[in-house]
Parts: structure tokens; C-alpha cells; sequence
């Protein structure tokens, strides 16, 4: 897919970790659509953030392609 470093796209203050906790693909109607799901970690291992990066691609031309984040509550 398109996106190999997603914490580019998600806030991670300095000493905060980002934890991938999960991953999903769907590939339908030429559209390959793969979500992975980030939480942000203080020091102390308590989560203060929690973030789904939806990376959409068509397989076919234009072959077009989108990176979105979203914060889930």
C-alpha cells in the first residue's frame, strides 16, 4: 500500500510511544482499502490517544490513492 511510516501523520509528543494494536484490509469493486489502528502511550504506559489510518487505493488507472488518520474517542 501506499503508507510505510503512518506516525508521520499522527502527533507523538517527545517520551510518548506509538503502538500499532491492529490491522484490517477489504479489497472490493477495484478499491483496496486497508485500516491500521495506532494508540498513542505516555511514559508511564497509559494511553492518551487512539487513531485509525485508512490508506484507500483503486486498482484500477488512475490507480488514485488516499492516507486519512482519524482520532477515535
Amino acid at each position: 500500500m501506499i503508507e510505510k511510516q503512518p506516525q508521520r501523520r499522527i502527533h507523538v509528543p517527545p517520551g510518548h510511544q506509538l503502538r500499532r494494536t491492529g490491522t484490517e484490509s477489504v479489497q472490493r469493486d477495484g478499491v483496496d482499502t486497508r485500516i491500521s489502528y495506532f494508540e498513542v502511550v505516555d511514559p508511564k504506559g497509559d494511553r492518551v490517544g487512539s487513531y485509525a489510518v485508512r490508506e484507500v487505493q483503486s486498482t484500477n488507472p488512475s490507480f488514485e490513492a488516499s492516507v486519512t488518520v482519524e482520532v477515535i474517542e
